[in-house]
Formats: structure tokens, C-alpha cells, sequence
């Protein structure tokens, strides 16, 4: 007997509610190739791709699942303007049945997560998540949320939600990436539990009380479902984020993306649907009585509008190119075209967009020349980003409105672009010189830490005597300044280090203490900053990054920029 299942997935959305253009290449003959932007996906156009497999599902009387793998949270303007209450809203309207919780939701520290997670009307998954030393008295909890399904310490199990599959019941486990500590930003009192640990004790509970069909949805990136699968057996599928990886093949349309073809792992199914909404996963799976999946039709597929040629983009094609190139897209197995959901367009923009466009019309300044932003100092750059140590000018200055404040420290990764000659608007530095709504937070560190916190991050962005996590630790200061000597042992690189009081050079002395600001990344110890976990009098700032930077430029603060 075969038991079967329409499921649709999602991840790492990252706020993208509305389309993104994406150039693919169309083989429409053997000589004959057009490349045209399409304007991909978008939340409108997954509810359409929702709408369609559902009525299917619901004609043939055969359950349905939708699922987002995480990573809703940051990404684009919108999550810069309303800090997660749109990505709820716009969610309850898709309807899922659960979402597993990614990294990038904690990285603002749990209060948004909480409200998110509260005005949410679908269960949200974190099974080794740890909440059982979290302060019940705090603003806002994670445990008080019934639909929060996280660790259970009695049983030693993920908590799992059930959804029925003919007589039987197929279990749901979230599990997510248990290092959260070094890359994400959760509150003190909230541990993650090891992955491959959990997930073998709930399937062999699962096991013993009669469940076989079970389901992992996981943000633990492709890698880490693969060692999921081959260290826990009698998992039906993984249904993934985290790496944004397609587990699919688009070369044939010239589509750029983490592809992966090897879907199964052992008996496991393993599945992940891209990025940025751009894809979804639409499958019709059947399983065999024991819970292994048998047969597997559908797979990822590119949210297309029906009418994506008709965008000044494509104005150069011919009728007949246009014709071609329909015909093309409608007959691939890649694509899934759709007029995109007028009740999303609607909400989108009566509710959300014109903060948006008030963001990109608001001019915080104007550049009369370009400022490159590089992580790491290269032979073009010497002194590295010419854009980076005018952030973390922008965070003293700030931070000083409320601590004394000795130097700024922030890591290179937390730039992302270069800036423009030209007009820089509130879009530009929200969207995308600084698009991690993460806070700034004021600290007390001793001298040696400030050195030891220097050489890891260095020494972590050029792999020197580490195997880094990569080069966006490479540290920009305000009120500091150092030399790195790479050929010297392990823990004394930091050959000099001075800070600047009243106004003059004085070289740090180890036990000294010395106060900082920074994101709330930073001083979590990420990516080689493990010293600033012995930091004191942590305080948390009223800005966030960008924050911090629109004020100071509207302060004309940088007018050197400018001049």
C-alpha cells in the first residue's frame, strides 16, 4: 500500500515579498538562443502556485503540506522597515504548515522573533532549541508561545506536530542549525542542542510509538542534511534551507545557483528550494507503508508570471521572439508560470510598499566621488574599505550620545557594497550598504581581550593558523589602531594596539578596561571575536546599524565624503 502527499516548500525567503529580475538563457533551437530577464517569483506569485497544487490536492482527495525551511527574516527593505510584522502577516496569507526557524531570525536577539512567532498563525519548529533556562520573566519569551515547538527536556525529544496521511500520521520535526551561537544572535538564556543528537532520539521515539512517515524540515544547509541522512536513518525526507541550495538543474537555462542533483541520501529524500522566493518545491510524493518514499514526481520550479516578457527589459524582443520564448517556458519542466495573486499584489501595496518607496525617494546625502568597499586590504586598497571605517566612525558617534565610548569595532562583512558618486538615499543604505537590522550594543572589554579579539578575527578572515569561516571578520575600527604581524605565534600578533582619549595615541595595556560599540554580532563572539565574550556591562543601543549611519550622515558628520 502507497500513501501519498502533494507538498509544496519554501526557504530562505529573506523577505523578497515582491518579484526579482533574474536573466536566464532560453535554448529555444539548436542555433538559436535568446536571453531575456524574467521578474521571478515573489510572494503573489507563490500563493498562485499554492492555489493551483492545492486544488489539485483537494479534487483528488489527497493530503497537501506546505512548508518553509527558514530564513524569513532580513534581506530586503522590507524587513529593514517593519522588522518582521510583514513578513508575519504576508506568511498567514500563504498559509504554511509549519516553518522551521532559521538562523537570520535571531539575528536582532529574540524579541523579534517572539512577536513574529505571536502573530503568527502556523506552527513554528526549532526541536533542538533549548528554552529550558530561559527567564519566564523577560518582555518577551519563546516558550510562552503555544505555537512554538521546540525541546522537549522531559522526553529528551524535538517537539513534532502530526498531520494525517490516510491511516497512518506523518510527523514533523524542525530542526535547525545547532552552532546558532556563532552565527546567529539569540538571547543568553536560549541553547541549541546538538542536530544528528535530537533528531536520532525523536525518530526513535517516533518509532516506538507507531510513526514511520516522518519529515525533517531542517535549516542546516544541503551539507548538513546530507550528514543528517547518513547518521539517523528512517527519515522519509529533509526538506531543507539554509545554503540556498536548488536541488535541481537549471543549467540548461543559465540560471546561476548552489545546484545539487542528488536528491536522495541512503532511503532519504533530500530536497531545498533556492532563495529569495524566486523557487518553490512542488512535488506529489507517495510513500510505502514503512515510511520510505517510493516515488517523487515535480520538484523545484521558477515562479514565472505569464506576462514576464512584457517588461521594458524585453522590449527589444520581436513577436515572434516572444512567442518562442513563452512557448519555451510553458512546455519546461523548470518553470512554473502563473498570473501572480491580486489579494498579495493588493496587501503588498497598499500596506507595505509606500514606506518602501518613501525609503527610496528620502536623499540622506550626497557622494562626489565613489568609496570602495573591499574586506580584506589588497594591493589596490591598502588601508582596505574605504567605506567601512566611516560605519564604525557612525556607531561611536552615536553610541557617545548615550556611554563614554572609547573605539568602534565592526566586522568587514557587515558592509555590502561599494557607494556610488551620486545621490545615497535611506534605501540605498538600508537595501544595501547595510542590510542586517542588527543592533549596537555597548560593552566593556579588557585590553587583552581587545587584542586577542583583533588577532581571531584576522586571523580567521586569512586563514592563518585557523580554518576561517571566511574574510568578512576582517575588523574596521574607529579610535583604534593596530599592527598585525602574521608571521608571530598563535595568540601574540597583535604586535601594537593604541586607542585614542583626549585626543591623543596611548598604546592599550592588557589590564585596562576599555569601552566599545558594536553590532550585536560582533560582540557575540562570532568569526574568530570569541574575546568579546568576556566583555562586561553590556548594554544594548537604541540603532541599528543603519541606524547609526543615516544619523550620522544627516548630522553632517561626514562631510569629508562630501567635500
Amino acid at each position: 500500500m502507497t500513501y501519498s502527499l502533494y507538498l509544496a516548500h519554501i526557504n530562505d525567503t529573506h523577505s523578497h515579498f515582491e518579484a526579482t529580475p533574474l536573466t536566464v538563457k532560453l535554448p529555444l533551437t539548436l542555433s538559436q538562443e535568446r536571453t531575456i530577464t524574467v521578474e521571478c517569483g515573489g510572494y503573489p506569485m507563490i500563493a498562485s502556485a499554492l492555489k493551483q497544487q492545492r486544488n489539485t490536492a483537494r479534487q483528488q482527495g489527497i493530503p497537501h503540506l506546505f512548508l518553509h525551511a527558514g530564513d524569513s527574516f532580513q534581506g530586503s527593505l522590507y524587513f529593514s522597515c517593519f522588522k518582521g510584522a510583514a513578513n508575519a502577516n504576508l506568511l498567514n496569507q500563504l498559509m504554511p504548515d509549519a516553518m522551521t526557524i532559521g538562523n537570520h531570525e535571531f539575528d536582532l536577539g529574540n524579541t523579534p522573533l517572539s512577536k513574529f512567532i505571536k502573530n503568527a498563525r502556523f506552527p513554528l519548529l526549532a526541536g533542538n532549541m533549548d528554552l529550558s533556562k530561559e527567564d519566564p520573566t523577560k518582555p518577551y519569551p519563546l516558550a510562552a508561545h503555544s505555537n512554538l515547538h521546540y525541546y522537549d527536556k522531559k522526553q529528551d525529544i524535538a517537539q513534532y506536530i502530526l498531520k494525517p496521511l490516510g491511516d497512518k500520521q506523518l510527523a514533523i520535526v524542525g530542526i535547525t542549525l545547532d552552532m546558532m551561537e556563532k552565527i546567529g544572535c539569540p538571547d543568553h538564556d536560549c541553547h541549541f542542542l546538538n542536530a544528528i543528537d535530537i533528531t536520532r532520539k525523536t525518530i526513535t521515539y517516533l518509532n516506538n510509538v507507531g510513526i514511520n512517515h516522518i519529515i525533517i524540515l531542517s535549516h542546516l544547509g544541503y551539507q548538513g542534511d546530507v550528514e543528517l541522512a547518513q547518521a539517523v536513518p528512517g527519515i522519509s525526507m529533509i526538506v531543507g534551507g539554509h545554503s540556498h541550495t536548488i536541488t535541481a538543474d537549471f543549467s540548461d537555462i543559465g540560471l546561476e545557483s548552489t545546484q545539487q542533483s542528488q536528491h536522495w541520501i541512503g532511503d532519504t529524500l533530500v530536497v531545498q528550494a533556492g532563495k529569495h522566493a524566486e523557487t518553490i518545491g512542488l512535488s506529489y510524493i507517495e510513500f510505502n507503508e514503512h515510511g520510505k518514499v517510493v516515488l517523487q514526481e515535480g520538484g523545484i520550479k521558477l515562479l514565472v508570471p505569464n506576462d514576464c516578457l512584457k517588461t521594458p527589459h524585453n522590449s527589444w524582443l520581436s513577436n515572434s521572439d516572444i512567442t518562442q520564448c513563452l512557448k519555451y517556458l510553458q512546455a519546461s519542466k523548470l518553470c512554473e508560470l502563473h498570473p501572480p495573486c491580486d489579494t498579495l499584489l493588493n496587501v503588498i501595496s497598499s500596506s507595505y510598499r509606500p514606506a518602501i518607496d518613501k525609503m527610496r525617494s528620502n536623499i540622506v546625502t550626497t557622494l562626489s566621488q565613489d568609496y570602495l568597499h573591499v574586506r580584506v586590504p589588497n594591493e589596490a586598497l591598502p588601508n582596505g574599505s574605504q567605506i567601512a571605517p566611516f560605519v564604525a566612525e557612525s556607531f561611536f558617534h552615536c553610541a557617545t550620545k548615550h556611554i563614554k565610548t572609547d573605539f568602534a569595532l565592526h566586522n568587514a562583512g557587515g558592509v555590502r557594497v561599494s557607494l556610488n558618486q551620486g545621490k545615497l538615499t535611506q534605501a540605498d543604505i538600508c537595501g544595501r550598504l547595510l542590510p542586517f537590522e542588527i543592533q549596537l550594543v555597548s560593552y566593556q572589554v579588557s585590553g587583552h581581550d581587545l587584542k586577542q579579539a583583533l588577532e581571531g578575527a584576522i586571523n580567521n578572515a586569512t586563514n592563518n593558523s585557523v580554518i576561517g569561516t571566511g574574510d568578512g571578520s576582517y575588523p574596521y575600527c574607529f579610535n583604534l589602531k593596530f599592527v598585525y604581524q602574521a608571521t608571530n605565534e598563535l595568540g601574540c600578533r597583535i604586535k601594537s594596539l593604541q586607542v585614542k582619549r583626549n585626543n591623543l595615541w596611548c598604546e592599550v595595556v592588557d589590564d585596562v578596561m576599555y569601552s566599545g560599540v558594536s553590532s550585536a554580532y560582533t560582540i557575540a563572539g562570532k568569526e574568530g571575536y570569541d574575546a568579546l565574550l568576556n566583555s562586561t556591562n553590556l548594554c544594548d543601543l537604541p540603532y541599528s546599524m543603519s541606524d547609526a549611519f543615516i544619523i550620522f550622515l544627516k548630522g553632517n558628520n561626514m562631510s569629508r565624503l562630501r567635500a
